[in-house]
């Protein structure tokens, strides 16, 4: 090996160190981002099951406000409680307000599942990103040996691999 070539591999080696750092720090940086979103969505998802569960409460205090006072308007007025059109009107109520309150109670819990879905798909986005981030190091290392032994054999710079990595499945 000629002396020349001493400073070239020495930039080269600093070169696929940079890049080497540069692909894990990336890989960190974007999983770190994607954690903090999955927290996020998980913070979502228990702010919208515990609405669901306040508006579920808020609900069945109207709505036994709503039966008190038709009670209490039927009975200032001096009608029977257990009358057909008594119990008619309040069953009616009683099931609307019950259909209201379910309808309401899935939409909000439609919202958390989906909160939570898409913090299940962070987390694998982050953990995808540094496994990225790791690979793309290695592929710097290995294309640094694949060259550094071209380099000792006097062959080309074109690796094995290189070939390999640009077909996608090598030449033949």
């Amino acid at each position: 090996m000629a002396m020349a070539a001493v400073p070239m591999i020495i930039m080269m080696a600093a070169s696929t160190a940079v890049s080497v750092y540069s692909s894990v720090r990336q890989g960190q940086a974007q999983s770190s981002a994607l954690k903090a979103q999955q927290q996020q969505q998980r913070q979502r998802e228990e702010q919208l099951r515990t609405r669901a569960l306040q508006d579920e409460a808020a609900r069945r205090e109207e709505l036994a406000s709503n039966l008190s006072t038709i009670e209490a308007i039927r009975a200032g007025r001096g009608l029977s409680q257990g009358s057909p059109t008594a119990l008619v009107i309040r069953d009616d109520l009683t099931n609307d307000a019950m259909d209201d309150m379910r309808v309401s109670r899935l939409n909000i819990l439609n919202g958390a599942e989906s909160a939570r879905q898409s913090a299940e798909q962070s987390g694998k986005a982050a953990s995808n990103a540094l496994t990225t981030g790791y690979l793309g190091a290695g592929k710097s290392l290995l294309d640094f040996g694949a060259s550094m032994a071209g380099g000792m054999s006097g062959g080309s710079s074109l690796s094995a691999f290189n070939k390999i990595s640009r077909s996608g499945t090598g030449e033949r």
